[in-house]
C-alpha cells in the first residue's frame, strides 16, 4: 500500500519512482520538489500496489514541520507494509494504519456520492477494470471496490460461518462401531470384547466449508496487503497469505471455483463464490497486465468539501432563488439556507462559505471581502422584491422582510466561514464544531449601528473534517441533524452578538407618543440602532457595550434613557434556553420586561437599584 498527501513537497524522484505511469499527477516545483494536486485512488501496475492520496488536511505544521496526523515525516511512510522498518515499523505498531486504510475508504466513497450527486462535474478521473464484472453481474469500478464488498459480507455474516463451522464440526472424531466390529479385531478377556483400533466416521469434504476457508484467507491476505484488521469468530485452519498470493499468480484461483460453482443453492453462498470469483479474476487481470486503468481521483477537492457541507446544512436548490445562489455580478454562493432570523422568529436567509485550507493557511483578506458581498448582494435582492422589481427570469418569490419600513433598519444577515480540520490527537468521527474565536468580523461603515444596511457581521468555524467525511459517505439523509448544525451556527452568533450589544425593546407609553412619532423624533439619533420585527408593535434597541477607539463624537454612541424620556424601555434582554422541535437546544431572547423603565432604575442610586430590581424579579418571574 503507497500513502501519500495531497500538495505536500516531496523529493522529485521519490513522487515519479511512486506514481509510474501516472506522473502526470505531479506537479514540479523548485528545489528539486513535486507535489500532487489530487485525492483518491488508483492502482500502480509498475509497482503492483494500490495507491491512496489523502487530504491535505491530515497534514499538520509542527515547528516549520510538516507532519503526516501530527507523527510522521510524509516521505517516511510512502509504502506501508508488514515488512517495512523503520517509521512505518512504528506506525504499524501505534495501530494508525488501521487509521490509514479507514480514511482511504471513506475518501474513495465520499468521491464516489461526490459523483453520485454531480453527475456533470469535470474534476474527477476514473476509470475501471475492462474484463470482471461484481457479485451482481455487472461491472465493478475498482478493485478497491470489491474488497469492500468482501469487506461488508464478512461483517453481515459472521453469525452464519460460525453457525456454519459448528454444524459441520459436530460429529467430527465419533466412533463409527458398525465399521470398528467388522474391520477391528477385538481382545476378549472375561467374555467381553475390549476394542483398542477404532474406526472414525469419514466425512466427505464440506463445500461450504472450503468456500469459508478461502473466504477467510483472502481477508487475511488483504489485512495484510492493506494494513487492516478484521475481527473473525470462525476457527478453521487458514491458507496463508503467499498461498493466496500463489493462486492469483497461477489464476488457479478462479479455476478452483469453477470446480465448485454449482454446489452452492443458499443465497448467502451464492453471493459469497460471486464475490470470490470477481476478487480472483479482478486480481489475475491486474496481475497479468490484462486490464486498462484503475482508478478514481479528483482534483480540486475543495468543491468535494464544499458539497459535503452543503450537503450537512445547505437548501435543496428548489428552495432557494438562483440569483442567491449564482449571484448578478458572477459569484457563486456556496451555502445558503432560510432559516430562524437571530433576534426573533421571521425568517432570514444565512450565507456561509466552506473553507478547505492546509492547517497552517489563514483566511486571506480578499475571501472576507468577498463574503460581505455574498450579504450585500443578498439584502440588495430582498429590497428589489420589496420594490416590485422582477429579475430577468421574473421570479415571484417572496422577499424576506430584511428592511423595516418604520425605522428604516435592517435584519442581521448571519454569515460564516466553516473550515474543515482534524485533531490529531483525537483522531474521532464524532460530530465537533467549535468557534475559531470568539471574535466577530464586521464590515461597516458607521459605529454602533446594528441595524443599518452596510453592518455585516461575519464568523469562523471549524468542523470535524472526518465527521464531515463520513457522514456524507454514508449519505443518510437526516432533517433532525441539518437542524441541529444549524441551530448551533444560529446559538453562537447569538451569544457572539450578546457579548457586544446589549439589546433593549421599547414600547409606546398608554396615551403618549406612537412609534411613528417616537421614530421621527429621535431618527438623527437612533438611526441604524433601531429595528422593527414584522407584526410587533414594539421596536429592538442595539447598542455597543465598549465604546470604539475611534469614535469620533458622543452621537455614535447615545444614552437609552434619550429614548426612555418619551417612552417605555424594557431591561436589557438576556439569553435565554429552550428545546427545539428536533430535541436540541435552541437560544433566544428574553420577553422584555416592563415593570419599570429602565431609565428609572439608572437614575437611582444602587441600594434602591437592586431593590426595586429585585422586586421587578419576582413579579415577572410570577
Amino acid at each position: 500500500m503507497i500513502l501519500l498527501f495531497e500538495e505536500y513537497h516531496y523529493p522529485k524522484q521519490l513522487l515519479k519512482e511512486v506514481l509510474g505511469g501516472y506522473g502526470h499527477l505531479a506537479t514540479e516545483l523548485k528545489n528539486g520538489k513535486a507535489k500532487v494536486q489530487y485525492v483518491g485512488y488508483f492502482f500502480s501496475k509498475e509497482r503492483g500496489d494500490s495507491v491512496f492520496i489523502l487530504p491535505k488536511v491530515f497534514i499538520e505544521e509542527q515547528e516549520r514541520a510538516k507532519l503526516a496526523f501530527g507523527k510522521y515525516v510524509p516521505e517516511d511512510i510512502v509504502c506501508i507494509s508488514a515488512n517495512e522498518e523503520g517509521v512505518v515499523k512504528r506506525l504499524i505498531e501505534d495501530g494508525d494504519h488501521n487509521v490509514v486504510f479507514e480514511l482511504s475508504v471513506w475518501i474513495y466513497r465520499a468521491i464516489t456520492q461526490f459523483i453520485s450527486r454531480n453527475i456533470d462535474t469535470d474534476i474527477v478521473e476514473d476509470a475501471i477494470i475492462q474484463n470482471p464484472t461484481d457479485a451482481n453481474g455487472e461491472r465493478s469500478q475498482t478493485m478497491l471496490d470489491i474488497i469492500l464488498q468482501l469487506l461488508d459480507f464478512h461483517k453481515k455474516h459472521r453469525h452464519l460461518f460460525t453457525y456454519v463451522s459448528i454444524i459441520n464440526a459436530s460429529g467430527n472424531n465419533k466412533i463409527h462401531w458398525a465399521k470398528t466390529i467388522s474391520k477391528t479385531q477385538p481382545i476378549i478377556k472375561e467374555k467381553t470384547p475390549y476394542y483398542v483400533e477404532f474406526r472414525n466416521k469419514n466425512k466427505a469434504v464440506n463445500l461450504d466449508e472450503e468456500l469459508i476457508v478461502l473466504f477467510y484467507s483472502t481477508l487475511e491476505y488483504l489485512c495484510d496487503t492493506y494494513n487492516f484488521r478484521i475481527k473473525s469468530d470462525v476457527q478453521y485452519e487458514l491458507l496463508p497469505s503467499q498461498k493466496i498470493r500463489d493462486l492469483i499468480e497461477t489464476k488457479r484461483g478462479t479455476r478452483i471455483l469453477k470446480k465448485i460453482r454449482r454446489k452452492y443453492f443458499t443465497d448467502e453462498f451464492v453471493k459469497l463464490w460471486r464475490l470470490l470469483y470477481t476478487f480472483f479474476d479482478m486480481a489475475e487481470n491486474i496481475k497479468s497486465h490484462k486490464y486498462h486503468e484503475d482508478r478514481l481521483l479528483v482534483k480540486n477537492f475543495n468543491i468535494v468539501f464544499e458539497d459535503m457541507i452543503d450537503y450537512l446544512i445547505g437548501s435543496k436548490m428548489e428552495d432557494i432563488p438562483d440569483e442567491l445562489k449564482n449571484q448578478a455580478d458572477g459569484k457563486i454562493v456556496d451555502h445558503i439556507y432560510k432559516a430562524k432570523s437571530l433576534i426573533d422568529d421571521s425568517d432570514i436567509y444565512y450565507v456561509g462559505d466552506s473553507k478547505y485550507y492546509a492547517a497552517w493557511n489563514e483566511v486571506g483578506a480578499n475571501s472576507i471581502y468577498k463574503q460581505f458581498t455574498y450579504a450585500k448582494n443578498i439584502i440588495q435582492f430582498n429590497i428589489n422584491l420589496l420594490h416590485h422589481w422582477e429579475p430577468q427570469d421574473k421570479s415571484k418569490d417572496k422577499h424576506l422582510p430584511y428592511r423595516d419600513s418604520l425605522t428604516e433598519g435592517y435584519n442581521i444577515t448571519p454569515n460564516f466561514f466553516i473550515r474543515g480540520v482534524v485533531d490529531s490527537q483525537n483522531i474521532s468521527y464524532d460530530e465537533n464544531i467549535k468557534e475559531q474565536s470568539d471574535m466577530l468580523r464586521f464590515n461597516k461603515h458607521f459605529y454602533n449601528r446594528l441595524f443599518d444596511r452596510d453592518t455585516l457581521i461575519l464568523k469562523e468555524y471549524n468542523i470535524n473534517f472526518l465527521y464531515v467525511l463520513s457522514t456524507y459517505a454514508i449519505h443518510i439523509d437526516s432533517e433532525s441533524r441539518t437542524h441541529r448544525l444549524r441551530t448551533l451556527f444560529r446559538n453562537n452568533l447569538l451569544e457572539s452578538l450578546d457579548k457586544t450589544y446589549t439589546f433593549y425593546k421599547v414600547k409606546q407609553h398608554a396615551g403618549g407618543m406612537s412609534l411613528e412619532e417616537l421614530v421621527r423624533e429621535h431618527f438623527y439619533t437612533f438611526a441604524g440602532r433601531m429595528y422593527q420585527s414584522p407584526d410587533d408593535d414594539t421596536i429592538w434597541v442595539a447598542l455597543e457595550k465598549e465604546r470604539a477607539a475611534g469614535a469620533e463624537n458622543d452621537r455614535e454612541y447615545p444614552n437609552i434613557d434619550i429614548l426612555a424620556k418619551d417612552a417605555i424601555v424594557s431591561q436589557p434582554l438576556e439569553i435565554c434556553e429552550r428545546v427545539s422541535e428536533y430535541g436540541c437546544v435552541e437560544k433566544y431572547f428574553s420577553k422584555p420586561n416592563w415593570s419599570v423603565n429602565y431609565a428609572d432604575i439608572i437614575q437611582m442610586h444602587e441600594p434602591q437599584q437592586l431593590g426595586l430590581v429585585a422586586d421587578v424579579e419576582v413579579k415577572y418571574n410570577e
